[in-house]
């Protein structure tokens, strides 16, 4: 947005205009959140991530009240226009035109951009509601372009801090709690979602100094799925990626919550394994059935391949081995088809030039099982 806005007396450019909105919604919802108690308050409590309620916090959670015009009308006292809130996405217009909030009667999380600027928020309702809903795209608003904690977590990054990419906002809390409980130097940062973006990936590089990232994404089938696509950006941009495997049925928040949960997560953040080796074998379970024949084998072999592709080079001569026990071939073979695969993934990077910027890489579909 290159056009000036006027508000307050202040002549400011656009995309400061839409920041300085954003800054201010950020104050209005922690407020709503720290002045009196209520659902938002007894969840957090009950999670166990009330060191968030803290004035002194360096995570601005907030409340979004259960109002249709609660922040409309508090920036609007602040000499902020109706324009300047719909091009924030900070409210919307109703079919009958009324100007109301975007967020009602959410937990407020802010998402930061490249500059660590608040620039959306992802809303976490209750009951019958969406889950998460996010701000919709704006001139400096795009999902796939930011990251909730960035900007929390930010000094920890730059000191080396390992980060850990979880799902939800409220992961990212749990990481935070456990990181401060233990000393261990975890940042915790939330997607908001289970797609990762290349842009995503280079915007937490970006800030990040550690070469090493962990994901905890959710304990169950969809979870590892979403880890396992994660592996494509991140292996371009960290030189290790590390998988958190939790329990069945459980995210980094429920987990730090539940009987035991402090060391229960902790255990899983510290005795993380390689992702691509979680990938693998989540691949290799999936032939499981037509192991018995060498046709079989050889196709399972070149399903995995292209994640092998991925590993640190100095891993890589193991892994040949390690697949040659497993499926029951030999060395020279499972090397000649790395090395054809190998081929594969530079050609198709090669293309990629004129790809989507968002695309990953896949390995082979698995067998009609």
């Amino acid at each position: 947005m290159d056009a000036t806005i006027s508000a307050g007396g202040r002549a400011v450019s656009g995309r400061a205009k839409l920041i300085e909105a954003h800054r201010e919604a950020a104050a209005f919802y922690r407020r709503a959140l720290l002045s009196k108690p209520g659902w938002p308050v007894e969840y957090l409590r009950a999670r166990r991530l009330d060191h968030v309620l803290a004035w002194n916090s360096s995570w601005p959670v907030g409340y979004a009240p259960d109002a249709w015009s609660g922040l409309i009308d508090h920036l609007r006292r602040k000499g902020f226009d109706d324009k300047v809130m719909l091009d924030a996405g900070l409210a919307k217009v109703t079919h009958n035109g009324y100007v109301i909030d975007q967020f009602k009667d959410r937990l407020m999380f802010v998402a930061h951009d490249r500059a660590a600027d608040g620039v959306g928020f992802v809303g976490r309702g209750r009951g019958q509601l969406v889950r998460y809903l996010n701000t919709p795209t704006t001139p400096i608003y795009e999902k796939s372009k930011t990251l909730v904690g960035l900007g929390e977590q930010r000094k920890l990054l730059t000191r080396g801090g390992i980060p850990v990419l979880v799902e939800g906002p409220t992961d990212a809390l749990a990481v935070d709690r456990i990181s401060r409980l233990t000393r261990c130097g975890w940042a915790g940062i939330a997607v908001a979602g289970t797609r990762l973006s290349v842009e995503q990936s280079n915007l937490l590089k970006h800030n990040a100094t550690s070469d090493i990232v962990i994901v905890a994404t959710d304990g169950d089938a969809a979870g590892r799925s979403a880890a396992i696509r994660w592996l494509g950006p991140l292996s371009a941009t960290f030189r290790e990626v590390l998988c958190a495997e939790l329990p069945a049925g459980h995210d980094p928040s429920s987990l730090f919550a539940s009987e035991y949960g402090a060391d229960r997560l902790s255990r899983a953040l510290s005795f993380a394994r390689p992702l691509v080796d979680v990938a693998i074998d989540t691949e290799l379970s999936r032939w499981s059935r037509v192991l018995d024949h060498i046709s079989g084998r050889v196709s399972a072999l070149r399903a995995v391949l292209p994640l092998v592709t991925k590993m640190p080079k100095d891993r890589v001569a193991a892994e040949v081995i390690r697949l040659s026990r497993l499926l029951q071939l030999d060395e020279q073979t499972v090397s000649r088809e790395l090395l054809t695969a190998v081929s594969a993934v530079s050609r198709h990077r090669a293309q990629a030039v004129t790809a989507s910027p968002n695309a990953v890489d896949h390995p082979p579909p698995s067998p009609d099982l």
